[in-house]
């Protein structure tokens, strides 16, 4: 019996010995909380962590009127607007503004949410190959495309914005102090193969739903990171492979939710930016990528504040009647008066009237009465002017006031609001006025685009430029300017200077304008020209935005530098 039970003890020492993985046995995993281990396994799992990416890209650079945040930041500054409210008359971009100790603006505007999101994309290809994760291999192909699409989004932007920053590809799991910057040239390159992979392996335009990108998103960012690198045939042939789809095309017919509205006409610029036309559903074949809000819906956001930031304060516009006493223009914020504007940023002369000028100021549908709206009729049965236009009428209008004509009336930017179609819930109780809204109306309660197609024209364009090739790249040029019905360009005008005013008769409030100057190394020079006020307080390096200091001081085991001149 002691011999069988001395053998019995020798088989189980065997099996423990043999049979024990010890770093297996003491690895750890929580079963009772979140963390890591147990967030990235099932394919759901990763899908929420990449629809976050989208979030945080949306409300990071998209949505806010905050004077230090996308977008608005990437319009003050530059030649389209003369100051957000909240910097005040005349903000020292070449002094107190552009100093790598203001935290609030160079660390917070990009720097944070870029690399924020950078780390949990960092995480999610990281963890799609962890031993924890249950996706198959075509899931994880997808999963790592979705997520490299947004690395090399962000990295595109920080390279246009502070030249060399630091390439991080792995997921930090400890703090770390010894952050070195790559090259401007290195991080477009990073960018593009994130780029690249998210091109080749993202689905088709009309193969995903309207929250997720696809691969003609990625080829057009794609295409701008090439412009950056010089390769300009590569990004003709990336820009090329959005434009030649064959379910892509600029809109040139009216389409969508207010062609036949009894009170507003329009045009098909107009009606690109209507509530219900943005996304490819609606039948927009201009629409690549848009971003989704939804009023009243858990996560929807409700909508973006572009109204709010760019529209006029029309019902605070100060009207004189005979007697002496003022009344406003509207008694309420009003949806036939293009909402609940605050007037945080009015626009420069050269957005509202030189760049038109030089476009066809009677021709370009993007300067129509629709798209660019400069007389109102008063609308306020308290006023002796009821019914009449303010400029064609001569009303007596108060414009003398930096609050009356930076504020409360300047021409209206119609793509800002959803004229005639705010939320049923946010109309006032008081109807004398009909579509009189609350103080809550201070969205654009539509979705957003991200990627249009002509932008896609425009890089195009460029990038042919870039090559020396003018008959192309004006081709490019006046495909856009033909649906506005803008005269044409002669190949022998076009230069990097006439494709900056176009991008801005296109794309004004859409496309983040200091990215484009600062990328182009224009935006001092640029700025000084076009809207003197603030450009004259620039300095010349003030073409790249300064390291962060909070950044400097913190990276202790590795000097991570500082752009030149701060």
């Amino acid at each position: 019996m002691k011999t069988i039970k001395n053998k019995f003890l020798i088989l189980i020492a065997c099996f423990l010995i043999l049979g024990c993985n010890e770093d297996s046995f003491l690895e750890e995993i929580p079963k009772d909380f979140l963390s890591p281990e147990i967030a990235y396994v099932t394919v759901n799992d990763f899908d929420a962590a990449v629809l976050n990416l989208y979030a945080q890209v949306r409300n990071e650079f998209y949505t806010s009127d905050n004077q230090n945040s996308f977008p608005a930041i990437s319009w003050d500054g530059t030649d389209m607007v003369y100051a957000h409210k909240n910097f005040g008359t005349r903000p020292d971009w070449g002094g107190s503004l552009l100093l790598p100790t203001n935290t609030s603006l160079v660390y917070e505007a990009m720097w944070r949410p870029a690399y924020r999101i950078i780390y949990d994309v960092n995480v999610i290809i990281g963890r799609s190959e962890g031993p924890q994760s249950q996706l198959t291999a075509e899931q994880n192909k997808r999963v790592q495309a979705e997520a490299a699409f947004f690395r090399g989004f962000m990295y595109k932007m920080l390279a246009n914005l502070y030249g060399d920053v630091p390439i991080v590809l792995e997921e930090v799991t400890s703090p770390r102090r010894d952050f070195v910057r790559s090259s401007r040239e290195e991080v477009y390159q990073q960018s593009a193969a994130d780029l690249l992979l998210a091109a080749q392996e993202l689905p088709d335009v009309d193969d995903v739903d309207n929250s997720r990108i696809n691969k003609l998103a990625a080829y057009h960012l794609l295409s701008e990171v090439y412009i950056s690198l010089g390769k300009w045939q590569e990004a003709v042939n990336a820009a090329s492979q959005v434009i030649d789809h064959p379910q892509t095309a600029l809109m040139t017919e009216r389409f969508g939710s207010m062609v036949d509205h009894p009170t507003f006409g329009g045009d098909v610029y107009w009606d690109l930016f209507r509530q219900g036309n943005q996304n490819r559903m609606s039948g927009n074949t201009e629409a690549i990528w848009v971003l989704q809000y939804e009023f009243n819906v858990p996560g929807g956001n409700d909508g973006f504040q572009l109204e709010r930031t760019v529209i006029p304060r029309l019902w605070q516009a100060k009207i004189a009647n005979n007697d002496g006493s003022v009344h406003p223009l509207i008694p309420y914020p009003n949806t036939n008066y293009y909402g609940r504007g605050s007037g945080f940023m009015s626009p420069t002369r050269y957005l509202y009237d030189n760049i038109w000028r030089k476009s066809g100021y009677e021709q370009d549908m993007r300067n129509s009465e629709y798209n660019i709206v400069r007389d109102f009729i008063v609308n306020n049965p308290s006023s002796d002017h009821n019914g009449k236009w303010v400029f064609k009428d001569n009303v007596p209008i108060a414009l003398s006031s930096v609050n009356d004509t930076t504020r409360n009336f300047f021409p209206v930017f119609a793509k800002a609001s959803v004229v005639g179609q705010h939320p049923t819930e946010l109309y006032h109780n008081d109807q004398t006025v009909p579509g009189s809204l609350t103080n809550s109306a201070q969205r654009t309660f539509r979705d957003r685009y991200a990627i249009r197609l002509a932008e896609t024209y425009l890089l195009r364009a460029e990038a042919y430029l870039g090559m020396g090739d003018k008959e192309n790249a004006a081709a490019d040029v006046n495909t856009v300017r033909n649906r506005a019905q803008a005269p044409v360009i002669n190949s022998a005008d076009l230069d990097i200077d006439y494709l900056l005013d176009e991008r801005l008769r296109e794309l004004h409030y859409e496309s983040f304008r200091l990215l484009t100057l600062t990328r182009l190394g224009k935006l001092v020079e640029w700025t000084k020209a076009k809207n003197p006020w603030v450009g004259e307080l620039y300095q010349a390096h003030n073409n790249l935005w300064p390291i962060p200091f909070n950044e400097i001081e913190k990276n202790i085991e590795a000097d991570l530098g500082q752009n030149p001149g701060y």
